[in-house]
Protein backbone atom coordinates (compact mmCIF):
# COMPACT_ATOMS: atom_id res chain seq x y z
CA UNK A 1 0.00 0.00 0.00
CA UNK A 2 1.36 3.39 -0.98
CA UNK A 3 2.15 6.11 1.57
CA UNK A 4 0.97 9.67 0.75
CA UNK A 5 2.08 12.90 2.40
CA UNK A 6 -0.47 15.70 2.58
CA UNK A 7 1.31 17.56 -0.23
CA UNK A 8 1.28 14.43 -2.44
CA UNK A 9 -2.41 13.86 -1.72
CA UNK A 10 -3.18 17.42 -2.83
CA UNK A 11 -1.98 16.55 -6.35
CA UNK A 12 -4.84 14.05 -6.72
CA UNK A 13 -7.68 16.56 -6.92
CA UNK A 14 -9.63 14.90 -9.74
CA UNK A 15 -9.11 17.86 -12.06
CA UNK A 16 -7.73 17.93 -15.62
CA UNK A 17 -7.72 14.13 -15.90
CA UNK A 18 -5.94 13.48 -12.59
CA UNK A 19 -7.35 10.81 -10.26
CA UNK A 20 -9.28 12.02 -7.22
CA UNK A 21 -8.16 10.81 -3.79
CA UNK A 22 -9.22 11.76 -0.27
CA UNK A 23 -7.64 11.09 3.11
CA UNK A 24 -9.76 10.00 6.07
CA UNK A 25 -8.42 8.89 9.45
CA UNK A 26 -4.98 8.00 8.10
CA UNK A 27 -6.23 6.15 5.02
CA UNK A 28 -6.32 7.29 1.38
CA UNK A 29 -9.33 6.42 -0.79
CA UNK A 30 -9.87 6.68 -4.54
CA UNK A 31 -13.00 8.66 -5.44
CA UNK A 32 -12.18 8.90 -9.17
CA UNK A 33 -14.98 6.61 -10.32
CA UNK A 34 -17.67 7.83 -7.91
CA UNK A 35 -19.96 10.37 -9.61
CA UNK A 36 -21.08 11.84 -6.27
CA UNK A 37 -17.51 12.94 -5.53
CA UNK A 38 -16.88 14.58 -8.90
CA UNK A 39 -16.43 18.29 -8.19
CA UNK A 40 -17.15 17.60 -4.50
CA UNK A 41 -17.14 20.71 -2.35
CA UNK A 42 -18.02 21.42 1.23
CA UNK A 43 -15.76 24.34 2.18
CA UNK A 44 -13.97 24.56 -1.17
CA UNK A 45 -12.72 21.47 -2.95
CA UNK A 46 -12.53 18.36 -0.77
CA UNK A 47 -10.94 15.96 -3.25
CA UNK A 48 -7.17 15.89 -2.73
CA UNK A 49 -7.40 16.69 0.99
CA UNK A 50 -7.43 15.03 4.39
CA UNK A 51 -11.07 15.00 5.43
CA UNK A 52 -10.64 13.58 8.91
CA UNK A 53 -12.01 16.66 10.63
CA UNK A 54 -15.52 18.11 10.68
CA UNK A 55 -15.35 18.79 6.92
CA UNK A 56 -15.46 15.04 6.33
CA UNK A 57 -18.55 14.70 8.47
CA UNK A 58 -20.32 17.17 6.20
CA UNK A 59 -18.99 15.51 3.04
CA UNK A 60 -20.05 12.05 4.24
CA UNK A 61 -23.62 13.24 4.54
CA UNK A 62 -23.60 14.75 1.07
CA UNK A 63 -21.45 12.24 -0.87
CA UNK A 64 -20.98 8.46 -0.78
CA UNK A 65 -19.43 7.07 2.46
CA UNK A 66 -15.78 6.00 2.54
CA UNK A 67 -16.74 2.46 3.53
CA UNK A 68 -17.72 1.95 -0.11
CA UNK A 69 -14.57 3.51 -1.60
CA UNK A 70 -11.41 1.68 -2.73
CA UNK A 71 -8.66 1.94 -0.09
CA UNK A 72 -5.41 2.67 -1.95
CA UNK A 73 -2.92 3.91 0.64
CA UNK A 74 -1.98 5.44 3.96
CA UNK A 75 -1.68 9.12 4.81
CA UNK A 76 1.59 10.04 6.52
CA UNK A 77 3.00 13.34 7.77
Amino acid sequence: MRAFTHSELAKYDGREGRPGYIGVNGNVYDVSEVPEWEGAEVHGSVVGHDLSDVTYQEAAQKYSPVSKLPLIGKLVD
